[in-house]
């Protein structure tokens, strides 16, 4: 008596996720931009969260200024009286090529939240600003970083996400 086991399988069904699945690899735009639209939307949560790509309060690095504080308009570090529809937040921009997935802002002090900044004046002797109901005169102002930009544990499970859906869809045919 004999015992057998066999597969059978559709190799034209094979051969077809096969060229999916490499056509994946030769134009990745399509994966990049789905990244770079989650991306965006994971710095917009940063500023929700006030946080860092990490997980690590922007509070843990400098608490906002008491003085400060007390005239700040808006609900949060970074977010000013327009919320999301205003200034930084709203600038949050993605993008993507055949070779890379973008996230980011085009304003000016975005860098100086980013990374930190030491702001001193270009053409007067001192910064003037109002700051607690007095008149300040100082010949710099230090900026602590605050970190929306990055890539964290968030990111990884996004690309990863991302990839295993465009490779189930692949092969699904």
């Amino acid at each position: 008596m004999s015992s057998m086991f066999s597969i059978e399988f559709d190799s034209e069904r094979m051969q077809g996720a096969l060229s999916a699945i490499a056509a994946i690899g030769r134009r990745p735009g399509p994966i990049l931009a789905a990244v770079a639209d989650g991306m965006v939307d994971l710095v917009r949560d940063r500023f929700r969260n006030g946080e860092d790509p990490q997980g690590v309060k922007w509070d843990s690095y400098a608490p906002l200024n008491p003085l400060y504080a007390q005239d700040k308009e808006g609900p949060s570090i970074l977010i000013g009286r327009g919320g999301f529809s205003y200034g930084l937040a709203s600038s949050i921009r993605g993008g993507a090529t055949d070779q890379e997935a973008w996230v980011g802002s085009d304003l000016k002090y975005a860098g100086v939240h980013q990374s930190g900044a030491t702001i001193v004046p270009r053409e007067a002797g001192q910064l003037s600003f109002m700051m607690g109901g007095r008149l300040w005169h100082l010949a710099s102002v230090k900026i602590p970083a605050r970190p929306y930009l990055g890539f964290g544990p968030k990111e990884r499970d996004l690309v990863v996400g991302e990839l295993e859906a465009f490779l189930a869809r692949a092969m699904r045919g």
